[in-house]
């Protein structure tokens, strides 16, 4: 594997919940999603990424629901549990010194009146502790659920297309 494709690799674990959304750049589609839900949800979303560029992968974590059946799966691994995903999640923060996400286009969809996908692409640029800088394209989806009056990520995957 490659330094570059490690990187890729360990800045997508910490980035494997982020729908990294910049709310007044990223377009949503599906006219039926409700106002006050799609508000919602992209204000969560802003709390993500504002957590994940502040590189607090426990701030990111607590907009997290525990799932012990897939809670994140990346670049064709899966991480069964919150539990073992927020530790990968560290450690590649840990490799970074500063990380920033444009998301191009995301697209809300409702599963039910509790359950939400989020899909998206867009990029992220990461600089390395040692300096390095990396901008990489990715696609992501997320499902978030109401549960105890908030929107909470039950399940999010991320992936870099060929070529990053």
């Amino acid at each position: 594997m490659t330094p570059h494709r490690a990187l890729s690799i360990s800045a997508a674990f910490a980035l494997g919940i982020l729908a990294g959304a910049t709310v007044g750049q990223a377009q949503s589609s599906d006219s039926s999603v409700p106002p006050e839900i799609r508000k919602a949800l992209l204000a969560r979303l802003a709390e993500v990424q504002t957590a994940a560029e502040s590189l607090d992968a426990d701030r990111v974590f607590s907009f997290v629901l525990e799932n012990n059946e897939g809670a994140l799966a990346q670049n064709g691994r899966v991480f069964l549990t919150r539990k073992e995903a927020l530790e990968s999640t560290r450690q590649g923060f840990q490799r970074l010194r500063r990380i920033t996400y444009q998301l191009d286009e995301q697209h809300i969809t409702m599963l039910s009146p509790t359950v939400a996908l989020v899909t998206g692409e867009g990029s992220s640029t990461a600089t390395t502790v040692d300096g390095r800088t990396f901008t990489n394209r990715f696609a992501q989806s997320v499902v978030f659920v109401f549960a105890q009056g908030e929107w909470k990520v039950f399940h999010s995957h991320r992936s870099f297309p060929p070529g990053n």
